[in-house]
């Protein structure tokens, strides 16, 4: 149920050389919403590899950047646990796509989100 508070997702544009063919590119701009509806991030890649992992990952204000999930081009993917539930993406290998559905969007879902061939953050706790 939409409560009238405009929800304003930050993308960042950003097209990553990670071999000399490869590349992400997504849309520059803000994505508005509001809540409790659902919003859609859109990314585009191109690559040699056959078995492509496409990675994406949120970044809240003052924060590092947080695995969200990621989907491979042979089929399968995971979620972290905390995205489980509203975030989904769907990897389509004809049209190159890769974009991030966020359900049920809410204040906190408020970040800059990136999209990656490869896991680009790693922790250690």
């Amino acid at each position: 149920m939409a409560h009238g508070i405009s929800i304003i997702v930050i993308l960042a544009a950003i097209c990553l050389e990670i071999r000399a063919q490869d590349t992400v590119i997504q849309s520059t701009g803000d994505v508005m919403g509001y809540e409790g509806v659902s919003v859609t991030l859109n990314c585009s890649y191109t690559t040699s590899d056959i078995n492509a992992y496409l990675f994406w990952y949120l970044q809240r204000p003052n924060q590092y950047p947080q695995y969200v999930l990621k989907r491979f081009a042979l089929g399968g993917g995971e979620n972290a646990v905390e995205f489980n539930r509203r975030f989904n993406a769907s990897l389509d290998k004809a049209t190159k796509t890769v974009p991030l559905t966020i359900e049920d969007v809410q204040l906190c879902d408020s970040a800059v989100y990136y999209c990656a061939l490869r896991p680009t953050v790693t922790v250690t706790l």
